[in-house]
């Protein structure tokens, strides 16, 4: 398999923050860098327009590009990690995609510098979680600052957790994942390719995995609302299963710590939450529901235009899912 990671450049200051999320990675895993940079020429339609560009238009923008790609490529040799640089003409989300197929890992900013100021998502942080052949990491355009909404989204105690009861966590307002990379996983399922990714990413940095489930209790019909005992038995169900998630890891991963949390809570706010304490959050391409056009599922979009820590999308397969109890 490639180790190489390929992280798309277009001067911005959100692929700055991704660039240097990118070459700690590359450290920890001894990973080459490859920057990507694409450029387009803008067309005019002369029955509407007498504009007419000078000879050397092309050369100068593609000189520009040069130049800002040189400028990245610089600060990953300072770094002591090895780097390539592409630069090819065509639309940048195109270009990311089709360089995702040889590569290991594929890092964007979550804003480039096109498109509207009032859109959450660049096109590329939009599209390479979506299409790419790779696992894409976006990081937010602050990062590594955690720029924190005016009013954080207000979330509920687990039902279900492994972490022991505490003074300091009972004067907490919210659950705090410092220090951990989050996987958001299907609570009645074992082992999925988000579970594997994410332990593998924290055997990397050292830190503990925590799972966080939803039961999504909250979704259902009016109609048929669970009994207590009904509610009891799912989330200890769940739990059996996020326990033995844990155990599945331990022959790859023996020294992993992992810990886990249950949510009753729409499942986009408690991911969005967990972003604003957890070191890397991981989740999947697709969602449950949905048309099977809808590459990218709606959880995974709204967690993507809100996350304040970088978010790892892992491709999953709805033809192929988790082992489930």
């Amino acid at each position: 398999m490639s180790h190489t990671i390929i992280v798309g450049i277009d001067g911005s200051d959100n692929a700055e923050c991704a660039l240097q999320w990118a070459i700690t990675h590359a450290q920890k895993t001894s990973a080459e860098i490859r920057i990507v940079s694409a450029y387009t020429v803008p067309g005019v339609n002369m029955s509407q327009a007498d504009i007419v560009y000078p000879a050397d238009f092309d050369d100068a923008v593609k000189k520009t590009v040069e130049d800002i790609a040189e400028a990245a490529a610089a600060t990953v040799t300072k770094a002591g990690v090895p780097v390539s640089t592409t630069i090819v003409p065509g639309d940048a989300s195109g270009v990311m995609v089709e360089h995702s197929k040889n590569a290991a890992l594929a890092v964007v900013g979550a804003r480039g510098r096109g498109g509207f100021a009032g859109r959450l998502l660049g096109s590329v942080a939009l599209a390479m979680p979506a299409h790419s052949q790779c696992p894409t990491v976006v990081v937010p355009s602050t990062w590594p600052t955690r720029v924190m909404p005016t009013t954080p989204l207000p979330i509920d105690d687990p039902v279900r957790t492994s972490d022991r009861p505490s003074a300091e966590a009972d004067g907490r307002s919210r659950p705090d994942f410092s220090g951990e990379v989050v996987a958001a996983v299907d609570p009645f399922e074992t082992d999925t390719p988000v579970l594997r990714a994410a332990a593998a990413q924290a055997a990397i940095y050292g830190v503990p995995l925590r799972l966080v489930g939803v039961t999504a209790t909250h979704i259902l019909s009016p109609e048929w609302m669970p009994s207590e005992e009904h509610l009891i038995r799912m989330y200890d169900e769940a739990a059996k299963a996020f326990t033995a998630s844990a155990d599945s890891l331990k022959g790859d991963f023996p020294d992993l710590e992992v810990r886990f949390s249950i949510f009753d809570a729409p499942a986009t706010e408690v991911l969005v939450s967990a972003t604003y304490t957890a070191d890397l959050l991981v989740i999947g391409s697709r969602g449950r529901g949905g048309f099977v056009s809808t590459v990218l599922g709606s959880t995974s979009q709204g967690v993507l235009s809100h996350a304040v820590c970088p978010v790892r999308v892992v491709r999953v397969n709805r033809r192929q899912p988790g082992r489930r109890r």
